[in-house]
Formats: structure tokens, sequence, C-alpha cells
């Protein structure tokens, strides 16, 4: 027998089926277990809601199948147990009643927006590129680096951070001076393997990156030009002395690239609007009719003591 696999979404989704069923002759029973019954028409349902797995070994395998059945039964005779239970726990009762309401609301609500049909947003999306072109088409500028690094352990003395503050900065007028930057990587820099790769930090950077530290970011694309130093940039690893090795100007992605996003955008904030605009049809109505008195007694206990 394969090993079967179940989640715990899919019992979720077996748990959640009708617990009652009523065979017909053109719905025969297809397993049943005392009172409790599965028809055809109800299995067909609950197969759909399995995985493609579960489906494929309850077809090949009698074992897996048998195992499967007694799971979707097994959970109708748990969930039969319900009435039973709020029976001989009325304490429960409210309590059921609201978990099947809302059950039943987002049933309500799921099968309703299922049903929304979007308009065609070709031409809105159009509309929408050129507006909010920057949002939907931004391809922002990047910028390649190379940096020499002074290491700076957290907890180094301010003697010792001095002292290689000023070695940092002797470096970097030498280097502006017109000293050759490779040889000073190998000569000063820190970094692990900075000499093999001649102090290249080989990564596009784009303003804001969030997988490069924040300051390195900042002194990089404060440079103004290519083969242009930095000022001495203080990150977590220490001092850095950057050069700026390229850049990539921004641009925009043709509307063809990003209309998929788009319409999909336009689709999602149509049915939102349309799922508010349904909801709010079941506000109060002009007949509804609130007793004050009652609603004031439940609430007692909860006003603020004087």
């Amino acid at each position: 027998m394969k090993f079967l696999k179940i989640t715990v979404l899919q019992l979720l989704v077996l748990l959640s089926a009708n617990t009652t069923a009523s065979p017909q002759q053109d719905n025969p029973v297809a397993v049943q277990d005392g009172d409790v019954v599965i028809t055809e028409q109800e299995l067909a349902y609950l197969v759909t809601t399995w995985t493609g797995q579960m489906r494929s070994v309850a077809a090949e395998d009698e074992g897996d199948r048998l195992e499967l059945l007694n799971l979707m039964m097994a959970n109708k005779r748990v969930a039969a147990e319900a009435d039973e239970l709020v029976n001989d726990n009325p304490e429960l009762y409210y309590q059921y009643q609201h978990a099947l309401e809302g059950f039943k609301r987002d049933f309500v609500l799921r099968t309703y927006k299922d049903s929304i049909e979007s308009p065609d947003f070709t031409d809105l999306a159009r509309e929408q590129y050129v507006v909010n072109k920057n949002k939907y088409a931004l391809v922002p500028e990047t910028r390649l680096s190379s940096h020499i690094l002074f290491e700076v352990r957290p907890g180094t003395s301010a003697d010792i951070r001095n002292v290689v503050r000023e070695e940092a900065q002797a470096v970097l007028d030498e280097l502006r001076a017109g000293a050759d930057f490779e040889e000073m990587v190998t000569l000063h820099s820190d970094e692990p393997g900075a000499s093999q790769r001649k102090g290249k930090f080989d990564r596009w950077i784009r303003y804001g990156d969030a997988g490069v530290s924040a300051p390195y970011v900042e002194g990089l694309f404060a440079i103004q030009g290519v083969g242009v130093y930095s000022d001495l940039v203080q990150t977590q690893f220490g001092l850095h002395i950057i050069r700026l090795d390229g850049i990539q100007e921004k641009s925009y992605k043709p509307f063809e690239e990003v209309a998929g996003k788009i319409v999909t955008d336009l689709q999602n904030e149509f049915i939102k609007l349309s799922m508010k605009d349904f909801v709010t049809k079941f506000n109060f109505s002009d007949d509804v009719m609130v007793d004050e008195e009652v609603v004031t007694r439940v609430l007692a206990p909860y006003q603020p003591q004087q």
C-alpha cells in the first residue's frame, strides 16, 4: 500500500462536508455505516476536494481507497455528534449556532465572490500604465561597486577605532591622488577573498536594497560619477571606501510586460468594491427594532465602575 499523507487542511475540508445525505434512486448509497451514509453524489463532490495524489492512490490502490473512505465516514460520524452534544450541554447552543452562522456567512460571501463577472479592463489598464507608470513599470537605477573594508568589530575600543579611521582616511587620500585601487585592496582590505575579487562587490544594487547594509547603499548612491570614491562609510562590518564602477539608468517596462499585473489589480479592486456593496445590503433596514432596555441589561456588567 502506498504511503498516504493527509494534511490538516485536507482533514478540515473533509470534516466540513454535509453530515447528512438523502439517498435517492438517482443518487445511490456509496458507503453506509449504521445510520450514516455517503451517497454517490456526495462522494463525487468530496473527491474533488482531494489533492491529485489522493485521487490517484485511491483510484489505483484498494487499501488507500478504503483508508480514505474510512476517514470520510469517521469525519461524518464525528460531525453528527454535534447536535447531541448541544442537546446534552445547552450552554453550548449559541457557541454552536454562532459557528454555523459563521460558516454560512463565509459560504454566501465566497459564492457571491465567485459569481462576480469583471468587465474588460484592457483600456483602463492602459490608462493606469500612464498614470501610475512608476508603480507598475519602473525598473530602478542600479549601481555596481568595489570597496575596501577596514574591519572594526563590535566592542572595539574608541582608541583602536580612531587608529583604523586614520588608516582608512590615509588610503582614501592616496586613492583620490591616483593610487592603484587593486593594489590598495591587496594591501589594506580585511574582507576575505577581496584580493582575488579585486575588491568587487559582485552585485548590482538598487537604492533601498534590503539585502545590503543601508549605510553602504547610501554611500554608494551619494557618489556623483563612475570611478569616483565615496567618503568613509561606517557599517556594522567596519569602514568602507566605495568606488562606483557602473550605473544602469532607470527604465520602464513596456505595457505588454506589465498589463497582466495591472488588470489583476483592477479586477481585485472591482471585486472588493462589489463585495462591499453586497455586504452593505445586509445592514440595518428601515424596519429595524432595537430594545434598548434589553441591550442595556446585557451590557450592564461591562459598564465602567464608578
